[in-house]
Formats: C-alpha cells, sequence, structure tokens
C-alpha cells in the first residue's frame, strides 16, 4: 500500500512539472510574434472567402478585441474589420501590419492592446508600451497609411490588479506622446471600470476576472462607438 502511494504522489508530482514546463513554454512563445502566425494565416483565408468591407474602421488588438463576438453589431452604422489574435502585444500587431492592416487600407485603426505587455513573462515596463506603440505608428506612417490612429486605454482586471499602477503610467505616457502628434487620439475606458467609490467594478468580467462579459463590452461600445459616429466614420452598413 506505501508503496501504491508512492507511486501515485510521484505520478502527480511528475504531472504538475511537465504542466508547468509546458506553461512555462507557452508564456515564453507567446511573446514571439510568429507564435501567433496561424492565427494571422486563418485571418487571410477569411478574407477570401469573405472580403472585408471598405472604407471600415480596423479594430487590432488582443483579447477584447478577439473575444468580442458583437463587434460588428455593437458598432453598427460604423463598418469595422475586426483583427485580434490571442495575447498580442502592440510589437507583435506591427509586426503583422503588412497582413492585417495594410492591405484594408482602413480609414481608422482603433488599437485595444498593452494589457499582454505588461504580463509578459520577461517584463516590461510603461515605457516600453509607450516606445512599442510609437513604433507601430512609425512602421504605419513609414508605409504611407495616414488613417487615424486611436488609442484605446489599457483596462484593469481583478486578476492583474498588482498591474495596475503601471497600466496607469503607460496610459498617461501615451495620452501625452498622442498629444504631440497629428492624427492620433486616446480614447479613456478605463475610468469607467471603476465605481463612485473607487473600486474596481467586478460585474463587467467573466468568471476568470480577466475577460470581459456581455456588460463588459456593453461599456465599450458606450465609450467607442460616439468617438466614431462624431468622427464621420458611422457611414455604410456592410458588415464582417
Amino acid at each position: 500500500m506505501g508503496r501504491l502511494l508512492v507511486m501515485i504522489g510521484a505520478g502527480i508530482g511528475l504531472a504538475i512539472v511537465v504542466l508547468f514546463s509546458f506553461l512555462l513554454y507557452v508564456l515564453l512563445a507567446s511573446g514571439n510574434p510568429d507564435y501567433w502566425a496561424g492565427e494571422i494565416a486563418a485571418f487571410e483565408r477569411r478574407d477570401v472567402s469573405n472580403p472585408p468591407p471598405r472604407d471600415a474602421v480596423l479594430f487590432a488588438g488582443a483579447d477584447d478585441v478577439r473575444q468580442w463576438e458583437a463587434l460588428p453589431y455593437d458598432l453598427a452604422p460604423v463598418p469595422v474589420i475586426q483583427r485580434g489574435f490571442g495575447g498580442a502585444q502592440i510589437a507583435h500587431i506591427t509586426h503583422f501590419a503588412p497582413r492585417i492592416v495594410f492591405p484594408y487600407r482602413p480609414r481608422a485603426i482603433v488599437m485595444i492592446a498593452g494589457e499582454a505587455d505588461l504580463s509578459d513573462v520577461r517584463g516590461r515596463r510603461p515605457e516600453d508600451v509607450l516606445n512599442d506603440f510609437k513604433g507601430f505608428v512609425a512602421t504605419l506612417r513609414g508605409h504611407g497609411v495616414s488613417a487615424p490612429i486611436y488609442f484605446v486605454s489599457i483596462r484593469p482586471s481583478p486578476m492583474r490588479s498588482s498591474r495596475w499602477l503601471g497600466a496607469l503610467r503607460a496610459n498617461a505616457l501615451i495620452q501625452d506622446y498622442e498629444k504631440t502628434a497629428p492624427g492620433l487620439y486616446y480614447i479613456d475606458v478605463a475610468s469607467s471600470f471603476f465605481d463612485g467609490g473607487g473600486n474596481l467594478r467586478r460585474e463587467l468580467f467573466r468568471w476568470d476576472g480577466l475577460s470581459l462579459n456581455e456588460k463588459g463590452y456593453a461599456l465599450l461600445t458606450q465609450i467607442i462607438k460616439p468617438a466614431l459616429l462624431k468622427a464621420g466614420y458611422g457611414t455604410g452598413s456592410e458588415l464582417q
């Protein structure tokens, strides 16, 4: 009996080590943009069978964009193209810009990213987020993409509350930068994730304390959509 318990314990220990090693591999690998190449290829295949709308607003980012299933309907009558993938960092979006930005010639670009940057296991600073966003802007402008760029502030989440101060710093840096460059705009959603007492509104999140639920996306819609309509992008009704 004792030997059996030792064997079971050893098996459980080995399983934990294997699981930890796999998770570590995923965390490290996901920092490489090529880790997301499969998702980018899926976008390109979809474009063949279901061409995206012209003169649309391109939403680029990570999970908040990828999981926003009702985005085309929530933003109507603003025609949108949805290009969110995995836990994309800003540098990853820049890396794939020739495949997920340039071909569409968007009227405007909305970036919802930055949270994954600050959660990178290698350790990234708010200043790194700013520099990567500057790199994104420089890449687009250098390739003749003159469309306005809207940066949606990095939002808080219960699961990553320890990183919120860094996100606040990154938001402030990007907001200051956008004031100095034409064609850049900052949309604050982060402040609306707190109630009047300064407490994080947990009802906006799914069970994991990280992903947004329907109420969370409704909040994003209430803030982002009016900004785009005011800018005159509410033309056309074609959805993707």
